[in-house]
């Protein structure tokens, strides 16, 4: 007996104890439902809800149904919502009534609400034709309403099913609930304005304003008027500015007292006018023009509508109305505020100046300058001159430079001092320079008899110098004041400085030479010169042509080698020969030039010595140029003998196919068949179609004769002309067929060379005839005034 008890499973029950086996667990009947494991009865299915037979839970009735009873054994349990009733979610055992504002059909899951312009005042409505239209005068904004809203203030209905109220326009007004028409709309009385639409009462009217019968918007008294009271009706009621007082902007309230600096001299628009420039008005509430009062002398007003005047600048003044500042002139000055007349302008003293105009002070004369009374500018004392003091008034305070001083600028305080190498005399504007072949060490020189003359063994070749330069080597300098140095002469040198005498420059030694003057030593005679001294200067001379010479410091030209035999030299001094070139030989010592070997000769060494070094082309080469190195190969189709200097052709009739070859034996013969028509060619050409080769070593086809064809190549004899059948013919020779005898023609023999036309009176319309019977006779009517011709006319 097993340990653990078995539980039926949900939707089952068992009813007995002590069982064995599952069979005795029964299925919940319908109507009933097992949600529990070991179920000993099974639970009711309650009201709005259905339980098949073995049901685990209940199932409930969809949204649109109802069930009443309890037990409910299946989903036909489920009854549709009567008309009026709906259920929205499972298992309603009742549906609800519909509410007011809506309608519910048969089996209804939700409420339809009536839509916004209607309404429906009783529950358990089931249909559409239970939405009312709303009466005029009343409206309804929104969907499920169960009463109408009377329409409000402002608006009118004016149908039945509004939905949305209609706005009485701006400019009117409506104070009752409930109104049906557009005229229900009063328009706003004088006095009062509306600005929007939808309004039950009209505003009054602001002070500044007026507004007529029906205003949308108040009108604004315009500039220059004012309007104190509200409710005001018409423009009249807009009263002029008083004089004295004004508006510079519509709708106001009340006038602004005429402001300072401007006079109001009458009512209404625009009568606010500014004082002129020159003038001021301090007081408020002006009437005329005649309260602008002229600026005192010493002040100004350069603007217009000014309360106040402006003070005169020190170095100006400014007399009674003045629009603007006078200036003093230049060279015056003005020191204080509020000058009345050009009395004031005060010449500058001695020793100042004034260079604009509208100074209130003079300037103190620089150094360097003079200023005498009333100056506009101060005077510069003049180049060569200086004035250490400022404020000085004359222009004999300009002194002169003292000698060892100059001034190249005007207007200077001080001298500058004489640069070495110059002198300056007194008064200078300028330094005057040493000459060349001088020098001045020193500054602050007064005459020419501080410039000292060069030493021997120097000079100076530009002036104004503060010294000498030593006389360079390769020359010398043998007087004093020297503004050059003296080369030394070509074929001499000069190895140091400051040489005071000619004496100095020393002759090149043998085996050196100088081909310029002032030279500071001398070149080495290169190694392919010689050299000779004759009187005068050393010359350099070249060793000649076929010669070279390879040591230095020679003295003759003795020394110059002749090129040994092989050898050669087309330049002059050569330090070496050069090697007789490949295709050449040099047989004679001091050549200089090669000779070639000839053509059909050949030289392959350098360095050859005579012409038994050029040897003969051999057999089977050739050389058609002199001088060449080595041989060219023969052809094919030409053959070269020994020593040969151009290539033989093979004649035509014969071939020659090997490169090399020496004799004329090596030209084959064209077997028959074949043909070759020019010299020197490496093969023959086979026998052309039309043509016969009929034997050994031709140089040209024969041609098969006209009225014959021949369609085939390397043909040997004549008789492999063929003669054109009847019917056909060949006008030329060397053809590879016969031409078919064309239609008013015939061809009756064989061999034919032309075709015979069909004479006058007859046609023949059919190429290839082969008789004069081909040739029909034209019929009756007919006729051809012409021979060959393919049809009568």
């Amino acid at each position: 007996m097993g340990s653990n008890a078995q539980s039926c499973g949900p939707g089952t029950y068992q009813t007995t104890i002590g069982n064995s086996s599952v069979q005795v667990c029964l299925n919940c009947s319908a109507g009933t439902y097992g949600p529990y494991y070991g179920l000993s009865s099974c639970y009711t299915c309650p009201a709005g809800y259905y339980c098949p037979a073995g049901a685990t839970t209940t199932n409930g009735c969809p949204p649109g149904t109802y069930q009443p009873n309890l037990g409910g054994t299946s989903i036909q349990a489920c009854l549709n919502c009567t008309a009026g009733t709906y259920s929205s979610y499972y298992g309603f055992s009742t549906c609800n009534a519909c509410p007011t504002g809506s309608y519910c059909p048969t089996g209804a899951n939700s409420t339809s609400a009536c839509p916004s312009g209607s309404y429906q005042p009783i529950a358990g409505s089931s249909s559409a034709q239970a939405c009312l239209q709303c009466p005029i005068g009343t409206y309804s904004s929104y969907p499920g309403a169960s009463i109408c809203s009377n329409c409000p203030i402002g608006y009118y209905c004016n149908a039945s099913g509004v939905s949305t109220p209609t706005p009485c326009p701006a400019g009117t007004y409506q104070p009752i609930w409930g109104r049906v028409s557009i005229q229900s709309c009063l328009q706003c009385p004088n006095g009062t304005y509306n600005p929007n639409t939808g309004q039950s009462s009209c505003s009054v009217c602001p002070s500044g304003y007026y507004c007529t019968s029906s205003a949308s918007s108040p009108t604004p008294c315009p500039i220059g008027t004012y309007q104190p009271s509200t409710s005001s009706s018409s423009a009249q009621a807009c009263l002029n500015c008083n004089a004295g007082t004004s508006n510079t902007m519509a709708g106001q309230s009340s006038c602004s007292v005429c402001p300072i600096g401007y006079y109001c001299d009458g009512s209404g628009i625009n009568n606010v006018k500014p004082c002129p420039s020159g003038t001021y008005q301090p007081v408020p509430g002006s009437t005329s023009s005649n309260a602008c009062l002229n600026c005192r002398a010493g002040t100004y007003n350069q603007n217009t509508a000014q309360s106040v005047c402006t003070s005169c600048s020190s170095g100006y003044y400014c007399k009674a109305g003045a629009s603007s500042q006078e200036s003093c002139p230049t060279g015056t000055y003005q020191p204080i505020m509020g000058a009345t007349s050009a009395q004031a302008c005060l010449k500058c003293p001695n020793g100042t100046y004034a260079s604009n105009i509208g100074q209130p002070n003079c300037l103190t004369c620089p150094s360097g300058y003079y200023c005498s009374a009333g100056a506009s500018n101060a005077e510069p004392c003049p180049s060569g001159t200086y004035q250490p003091i400022e404020g000085s008034i004359l222009a004999s305070a300009c002194l002169p430079c003292p000698s060892g001083t100059y001034n190249l600028r005007t207007g200077q305080p001080s001298c500058s001092i004489c640069p070495s190498g110059s002198y300056c005399m007194g008064n200078s504007s300028t330094f005057q320079t040493c000459p060349t072949g001088t020098y001045q060490p020193l500054v602050g020189s007064s005459t020419v008899q501080a410039c000292l003359n060069c030493s021997l063994g120097t000079y100076n070749p530009n002036s104004g110098a503060s010294s000498c330069s030593s006389c360079p080597a390769g020359s010398y300098c043998n007087m004093p004041g020297a503004s050059n140095a003296q080369s030394c002469p070509s074929g001499t040198y000069q190895p140091s400085g400051g040489a005071i005498s000619v004496r100095a420059c020393l002759n090149c030694p043998n085996g050196t030479y100088s081909t310029s003057a002032g030279m500071s030593s001398c070149y080495s005679c290169p190694n392919y010169y010689y050299i000779y001294c004759a009187s005068g200067p050393n010359i350099t001379v070249p060793c000649p042509t076929g010669t070279y010479q390879s040591f230095t410091a020679n003295t003759s030209s003795s020394t110059c080698l002749s090129c040994p035999v092989g050898t050669y030299n087309p330049s002059t001094g050569q330090s070496i020969c050069l090697r007789c070139p490949t295709g050449y030989y040099c047989d004679v010592a001091g050549a200089s030039n090669v000779k070639m070997c000839p053509s059909g000769t050949y030289q392959p060494i350098p360095g050859a010595a005579s012409i038994q070094a050029c040897l003969s082309c051999p057999r089977g080469t050739y050389n058609s140029n002199p001088g060449q190195s080595s041989c060219s190969s023969c052809p094919v189709g030409y053959y070269c003998g020994t020593r040969s200097t151009n290539i033989q052709p093979c004649p035509s009739g014969t071939y020659q196919p090997i490169p090399d070859s020496a004799t004329a034996n090596s030209c084959l013969t064209c077997p028959v068949g074949n043909f070759s028509p020019s010299p020197g060619l490496p093969s023959c050409s086979g026998c052309s179609s039309g043509a016969y080769c009929n034997g050994n070593g031709s140089s040209s086809v024969k041609l098969c004769p006209s009225g014959t064809y021949q369609p085939f190549t390397d043909v040997l004899t004549a008789q492999s002309c063929l003669s054109c059948p009847t019917g056909s013919y060949n006008p030329s020779a060397g053809q590879i067929n016969c031409y078919i005898c064309p239609a008013g023609y015939y061809c009756d023999e064989t061999g034919a060379s032309s075709a015979e036309i069909c004479p006058s009176g007859t046609y023949q319309p059919t190429p290839g005839g082969v008789s004069a019977q081909a040739c029909l006779s034209c019929t009756n009517g007919t006729n051809n005034a012409y021979p060959g011709q393919l049809t009568c006319n």
